[in-house]
């Protein structure tokens, strides 16, 4: 006797194929179950809902006379047992029977004991034996369902295209990734590609920032090669949607043009829809492995995750618009609620309008610590509801590879603070305007490299309980160089803004200037810009660096990595740190002093007025002869405190002219005709503005190449 429990079970521990287990799973099976639902078997209904089901699935004559169609108009024994098989789980789910193949085979066996032929009176008065197949009225159901199962089919590998289409992009950003140097990578990555496809914002200079259309619609856009990318998929798909719906009328099962059409069309939106589901949770989720193969940064995949999103929800909101136009249309709407895969269809819809709702970064930008509960919630609600929608319907492969990302996700997260040593000590200060340091020792496993981010979580029992559970990403300074004084620790500086950071930030100066927590530190994250880092462009170049505010934090370890391997001092490099008050030059001497001590040509610009009693001029970076250091009294402090710094701090009372400062770089460039590679980070605007720059700069009679490399953590 079987248990019970197991076919409950095994749903949850097994991946099923992705082919539907409804209609089309077998021809045979689909086209006997029709074709033997014209008689009459003494269930008051011809059709195949749940009630038939429930009355034919316990009639042995039915199954009698459905196995015997099985058996005599196939001679292949797979496709008998996909057959027998389609039967048994369609008894399952629609009748709550549960019979085995052998068992199927023995009623078959037992049913050919009592075959007769079907007459004229099978069809209005209740049978009771086992009925012959009619081969030339089977054909036509046999055929009818052939069409059908095609044009399915059709649509299943149409989802595929979309998923393989993603498998090329990320193919061809691989080969770019691995193979950066080669002849054909170079030909792909001239300065006319970048200035008209590679760099350039799709709309004007916005990519990290939010466009307002009449000031009050958000927009996000991203550079025209991804916004190209995204554009082709959405171009596919509506291709794809529109095309091959060849399934002739009379059928068996589409009875009309009008029933036709709705089948086909909600079908190939559903399956193309359910389609994108791993694409969504792959591209979306924090340990994505196609980052490291790729080369493509976080933030660019959560552009595809997004757009991936929109195309998903609208799909689904076709599928469900014409099966509630449908219902409308025959007065049956409320009544389908009483199937449970329609109610669940309806919460999963309704979710999956939220997440994408919600998940837009105006909402994230105001409520982040909202957002994240409820899109972690909201996930794991749609994840349920697709299930319940789609258990018995077929597909559910799709939906258990959501399942298994997210769960592979959570994994690999909880595998990664392990790996780092799981709870540390860290000491946490105040630098000054807001900003935080926190020291922590090294793990002892982990190798942070340049690019290296980090998620840190504050146990900090003082605080909400559930800030705990939340994780902020910073990114990591490792190298001893960095801070000799602390030559086995990693350091972090953020800038506190709301939530868990500002409670840290209360909470240091409550206690003083420095705290003592303990914290988990999950990572590394993130990858290099390939360009500011191999040896091809390590010889002979020139390497400009450009941060605003905490921006610094973020590219300083990649010129640390640089100046190491820049042995031979054959690559000039320069450094533009945009803050507006002098703090940071404390709070960070240390790593400005290994920058100048290596051969980098340091320069600061102060934005806001110094308060000193220097008068103040505004300075254009591209007239030397006005360039000035000021040396008054915050000058002054900054020697005493570290007089083996030399690097010039400009005031200018305003943000620089970045336009002008990309131009004066790239005019150095064709005195030297050495390739030039622009790296920056700083918020929204000012990483806009840069990239806008560079593109503006460069022009058709440059002889060298121009890079722009840009680390940015807004998405």
């Amino acid at each position: 006797m079987r248990l019970g429990f197991v076919r409950y079970l095994l749903p949850w521990l097994l991946i099923r194929q992705v082919f539907s287990l409804v209609l089309i799973d077998s021809t045979v099976a689909s086209a006997c179950i029709y074709y033997a639902a014209q008689f009459d078997w003494d269930c008051g209904s011809h059709s195949n809902n749940m009630k038939a089901y429930a009355c034919r699935c316990a009639n042995i004559n039915w199954l009698g006379t459905v196995t015997n169609c099985i058996m005599t108009t196939t001679d292949e024994k797979h496709l008998m047992e996909k057959a027998l098989k389609h039967l048994s789980t369609r008894c399952i789910q629609k009748a709550d029977l549960d019979y085995t193949v052998s068992e199927l085979l023995k009623i078959y066996e037992n049913g050919t004991n009592y075959l007769r032929d079907s007459n004229p009176m099978d069809f209005d008065m209740p049978v009771y034996d086992t009925l012959n197949i009619n081969m030339t009225a089977f054909e036509f159901y046999h055929s009818s369902f052939k069409h059908y199962t095609v044009a399915v089919r059709t649509s299943q590998w149409f989802g595929w295209g979309l998923v393989f289409y993603w498998v090329f992009i990320i193919s061809v950003a691989t080969v770019f990734n691995t193979f950066p140097n080669t002849k054909l990578v170079s030909l792909f990555n001239n300065n006319i590609i970048k200035k008209k496809l590679i760099l350039p914002s799709s709309v004007k200079n916005y990519k990290d920032r939010t466009l307002l259309l009449w000031g009050f619609i958000p927009f996000n856009f991203h550079t025209r090669l991804n916004t190209l990318v995204v554009t082709v998929f959405c171009i596919l798909t509506a291709i794809t949607c529109c095309v091959y719906y060849d399934v002739p009328l009379p059928n068996a099962y589409l009875t009309s043009q009008y029933s036709k059409n709705i089948n086909l069309i909600s079908y190939r939106t559903d399956i193309m829809s359910i389609s994108i589901f791993p694409l969504i949770y792959l591209f979306g989720t924090r340990n994505n492995p196609l980052i490291y193969i790729s080369g493509i940064q976080f933030p660019t995949f959560i552009f595809y995750h997004k757009w991936c999103a929109y195309v998903c929800t609208l799909l689904a909101f076709i599928h469900s618009l014409i099966w509630t136009y449908d219902g409308v249309k025959n007065d049956t709407y409320i009544a389908q609620f009483v199937d449970n895969y329609f109610v669940w269809g309806v919460v999963a819809m309704a979710f999956m309008g939220f997440l994408v709702v919600q998940g837009e970064k105006v909402f994230r930008d105001y409520f982040y610590e909202t957002f994240l509960v409820l899109h972690k919630i909201f996930n794991i609600i749609f994840i349920i509801s697709m299930y319940y929608h789609m258990n018995i319907l077929g597909w559910l492969g799709w939906v258990w590879s959501m399942a298994g990302i997210l769960i592979y996700d959570r994994l690999m997260r909880i595998v990664r603070i392990i790996w780092n040593g799981g709870v540390h000590n860290a000491t946490l200060s105040v630098c000054g305007d807001g900003i935080i340091k926190i020291e922590m020792k090294k793990p002892k496993h982990c190798k942070y490299l340049p690019g290296s981010f980090a998620y840190l979580y504050f146990l900090e029992p003082h605080n909400f309980w559930f800030y705990c559970f939340q994780s902020h990403a910073f990114s990591v300074l490792t190298d001893p160089q960095e801070d000799p004084k602390n030559t086995n620790h990693i350091i972090f500086y953020f800038k506190a803004q709301k939530g868990i950071t500002k409670a840290m930030l209360n909470r240091i100066l409550y206690e003083g200037r420095n705290l003592t927590c303990k914290m988990m530190i999950e990572g590394p994250y993130g990858t290099a810009p390939t360009q500011f880092l191999t040896e091809k462009f390590s010889q002979n170049t020139r390497k400009v660096g450009v941060a605003a505010g905490m921006g610094i934090v973020s590219i300083y370890p990649f010129f640390v990595q640089f100046l190491k391997n820049n042995k031979h001092k054959s690559s000039e490099t320069k450094f533009f740190w945009i803050i507006n008050d002098l703090s940071g030059l404390t709070w960070f001497r240390s790593e400005l002093k290994f920058l100048v001590d290596n051969g980098c040509d340091l320069t600061i610009f102060v934005s806001r007025d110094n308060g000193s009693d220097v008068e103040m001029e505004v300075i254009d970076y591209d007239n030397k002869d006005k360039e000035i250091v000021y040396e008054n009294e915050n000058d002054f402090l900054l020697k005493s405190d570290s007089s083996d710094i030399e690097f010039n701090v400009i005031f200018l009372g305003k943000r620089p002219d970045l336009h002008a400062l990309v131009k004066n770089e790239i005019d150095a460039s064709k005195t030297s005709l050495k390739d030039i590679q622009f790296l920056s980070c700083g918020p929204p605007s000012f990483n806009d503005i840069l990239r806008h720059s560079v593109v503006d700069n460069i022009t058709s009679d440059l002889t060298f190449e121009v890079g722009y490399s840009e680390e940015s953590f807004t998405w």
